[in-house]
């Protein structure tokens, strides 16, 4: 059923500089264009493909369909000493979550607390990105997303046969010290739809338990996903629990700012400052101390080391740091056609193949 595929080498810096051309002949402004490349390449490098390159071609043909607007930038649309809530504009909502990140941030300076959300975003990319931004500006951040459940979406529920939600992604970010921390970043939903379509484009089955087909019934096949399936909360009743609670904060409580009818969807944030109750310093080695306690701990069978949450990201930036970085042969006709669609020339992106 399921063909291997052919792996494409690219390197790192000529892949993100032809996909911040293809952003901009796309209408995008050169500064939002080449960002937008780094964070999709940053998220290649930490060994998420799903939130990365294979993103181009979705985001050219969004901005060709009209729902992202490429020069769109967040702007507030209210805001207290210890809130903040923003307007994405559906623009690439990357600028957005980066925005809502250091402006908890700088607000938890004064207040120690902050939290915040935001309207009309578009897809944001991988949370942890966020989530890690946050720990380097020095505080603790959650971060998650949600879509109405009145709506059909992508994720079913516990219990139910169609799907009500999206995939509702959830990310948490805690300093430690010296650099070190914990950033966990995760779907709600079995797997991210992203994962599934990595999969799919290299011809390759996914575990079982991801996903039903239009059916309602168990496959591996992730084509049928997208004839039609559905995705399947994580951890049955309590993953779909959690997966729910985050659609109420991002519908309930970030939607409703901005819409009545209750329907409108966002992103939800909270932050806090290590030193909120006045022991900063003990706060984040005690955090440290943590990690460093599960770290040390025997590995299990099938195991060579324990790590937490975060580290799989910093081994595989280092690891990967000088390229070449690899792209199913699908993703790269995708990308390809992408291109093709805002007349960058294919020998633009041919050039970036690592031989």
């Amino acid at each position: 059923m399921y063909v291997g595929c052919v792996m494409v080498l690219v390197s790192v810096d000529g892949v993100r500089e032809v996909s911040a051309r293809i952003f901009s002949a796309a209408g995008m402004p050169v500064d939002m264009a080449e960002q937008l490349a780094q964070w999709l390449v940053t998220s290649n490098l930490s060994g998420h493909p799903s939130h990365g390159i294979q993103r181009v071609p979705e985001y050219v043909q969004a901005i060709r369909e009209g729902s992202m607007v490429p020069a769109a930038r967040p702007y507030v649309v209210s805001e207290t000493p210890t809130t903040i809530l923003l307007d994405g504009q559906c623009g690439p909502g990357h600028f957005a979550a980066a925005e809502l990140t250091r402006r908890l941030a700088a607000k938890c300076q004064e207040s120690q607390i902050a939290m915040g959300g935001i309207v009309n975003p578009t897809h944001i990319g991988r949370l942890g990105e966020w989530a890690e931004l946050a720990t380097d500006l020095g505080v603790i951040l959650y971060i998650s997303l949600g879509s109405d459940a009145l709506r059909r979406g992508v994720t079913a529920t516990y219990g139910s046969s169609e799907g009500r939600i999206s995939t509702n992604p959830i990310s948490f970010g805690a300093p430690g010290v010296d650099g070190d921390r914990f950033v966990s970043d995760f779907a709600t939903s079995a797997a991210a739809e992203g994962k599934i379509r990595v999969a799919r484009d290299s011809g390759k089955a996914v575990p079982e338990g991801w996903i039903r087909d239009s059916k309602g019934q168990p496959t591996t096949d992730p084509n049928d996903f997208y004839d039609g399936g559905i995705l399947m909360t994580f951890g049955e009743h309590k993953g779909s629990a959690i997966a729910v609670m985050t659609t109420l904060l991002s519908v309930g409580l970030i939607g409703s700012a901005v819409d009545a009818s209750g329907e409108a969807w966002g992103v939800f944030a909270f932050a806090i400052d290590p030193n909120v109750f006045g022991q900063g310093e003990v706060a984040r080695s005690a955090i440290q101390r943590q990690l460093d306690a599960i770290r040390s701990t025997a590995p299990a069978d099938g195991f060579d080391r324990v790590q937490v949450p975060g580290d799989f990201e910093h081994s595989s930036r280092e690891a990967l740091a000088n390229g070449p970085l690899e792209i199913p042969d699908t993703t790269w006709e995708l990308l390809l056609d992408a291109a093709a669609s805002v007349d960058v020339p294919r020998s633009a992106v041919d050039a970036v193949q690592v031989v």
